[in-house]
C-alpha cells in the first residue's frame, strides 16, 4: 500500500499550506498535488473529471498568471517529475484503488 500512503502524504502536505500567500502552498508542494491529481486521472478514468475539478479547487483564488509562474518553477517541475515517478512505478491495481478512495472520501 505504499500508493496509498503517497497520496495520503501529498494530501496531507497540500492541506498542511493552505493558510499561507495567494498561492496557498510552495511551488513543490503544488507540483506534488498536480502530479498525484493528473495520475489519478490517468488510472481512473471514470473519474477524471473530479480530479480536474481539484486542481482547479487548489488554486481556485489564484490569478492565473501566478499559477502558471509556479508551474515554471524548478521546484514544481522537479516535484512534478518526482511524484510522477514514483506513482508510475505502483501496482496499477493499487493506484486505481488508492484514487478511487481518495475521489469517494471527498
Amino acid at each position: 500500500m505504499k500508493i496509498y500512503r503517497i497520496l495520503c502524504l501529498v494530501a496531507a502536505l497540500g492541506i498542511a499550506q493552505l493558510a499561507q500567500a495567494k498561492l496557498p502552498f510552495p511551488n513543490d508542494v503544488f507540483g506534488r498535488i498536480e502530479a498525484t491529481l493528473d495520475f489519478c486521472a490517468q488510472a481512473n478514468p471514470e473519474a477524471a473529471q473530479k480530479y480536474q475539478e481539484g486542481k482547479k479547487q487548489i488554486a481556485r483564488d489564484v490569478p492565473e498568471q501566478e499559477v502558471a509562474e509556479a508551474r515554471a518553477t524548478t521546484e514544481y517541475k522537479d516535484a512534478y517529475e518526482s511524484i510522477s515517478a514514483q506513482l508510475g512505478e505502483a501496482p496499477r491495481d493499487q493506484a486505481v484503488e488508492a484514487c478511487k478512495a481518495a475521489v469517494e472520501d471527498k
